[in-house]
């Protein structure tokens, strides 16, 4: 029986994906210059002939990755300054961060993937430097965000009275760090509870 347009486009769409989880993989591993699009391919268990389907090129690939990663980042920056709120929204995202740490679903590898963003810059070269910028972009509105919602908290008594972008910066250290320690431990890794991670920007647990 043939397959319908819409089973069609559920299959592509799920070996996109796979495409996509084996891009991540690799680049973290080997990091942008030493994977090619064969390796990709069979990481993925498709022909490379297969995969220029859905990516004509590596650099197509890393920058969806890297583009994927800006408007994550942005709908962070988002929750976390279109509310009043102060605890509730820093504490969603670590609850998420968290459980996706206890997760083998490729997060892990996807954030420490982007850090390595951070930190090479336009490593492959000046073509992509478009998307490594505007990543980089999203990625100074969160930490904006985030100082933002230290200094309201401050005002409440919710928030440590120490400066605000060094709290975000120890904060952010930390989501790095454990995702780090992950990464290199596998199931051996002890995720600290929701209160540890809070509890350097936040005086005490609380609903306000």
């Amino acid at each position: 029986m043939p397959r319908t347009p819409e089973q069609h486009r559920a299959m592509r769409a799920a070996t996109r994906e796979r495409v996509r989880t084996a891009a991540i993989r690799l680049f973290c591993r080997r990091g942008y210059a030493g994977v090619d699009m064969r390796a990709i391919a069979a990481e993925a268990g498709i022909s490379t002939g297969s995969i220029y389907r859905h990516f004509a090129t590596k650099d197509e690939l890393y920058d969806d990755l890297v583009a994927e990663a800006a408007t994550g980042l942005r709908a962070l920056a988002r929750s976390f300054t279109d509310t009043d709120l102060v605890v509730e929204p820093l504490r969603g995202f670590v609850e998420v961060f968290l459980a996706d740490l206890s997760r083998d679903t490729g997060a892990v590898e996807f954030y420490l993937l982007m850090n390595q963003v951070f930190a090479s810059g336009v490593e492959a070269g000046p073509e992509r430097g478009a998307a490594v910028e505007d990543l980089l972009r999203a990625h100074r509105e969160v930490t904006g965000a985030v100082v933002t919602l230290i200094e309201r908290g401050r005002g409440r008594g919710l928030t440590r009275p120490a400066p605000a972008a060094e709290l975000a910066t120890c904060f952010f250290a930390t989501l790095g760090g454990l995702a780090m320690t992950r990464s290199a431990l596998g199931e051996a890794f002890v995720a600290p509870s929701l209160a540890t991670v809070t509890g350097a920007l936040l005086v005490e647990e609380t609903t306000v």
